[in-house]
């Protein structure tokens, strides 16, 4: 286990990981590209604050499931 790492966030959909990232900006800017209509960053950063887990509907109607795993 990397002893540095302080968060880990996830994106699935099909019961598959699609996007990972230790950073939150990076993680957003990430899963833009495959998920598009996206809420800011700033919505997410206080989302994680107050829970580990959320779903996001796509445009085209896909669920993803994001997690703060770390």
């Amino acid at each position: 286990m990397i002893n540095d790492l302080s968060n880990l966030f996830t994106a699935q959909t099909d019961n598959k990981v699609i996007v990972f990232s230790t950073n939150l900006k990076d993680f957003v800017i990430s899963l833009n590209s495959v998920a598009k209509n996206l809420k800011p960053y700033m919505f997410y950063y206080r989302a994680f604050k107050k829970t580990d887990f959320m779903e996001h509907t796509a445009a085209d109607g896909r669920k993803f499931y994001l997690q703060k795993v770390v």
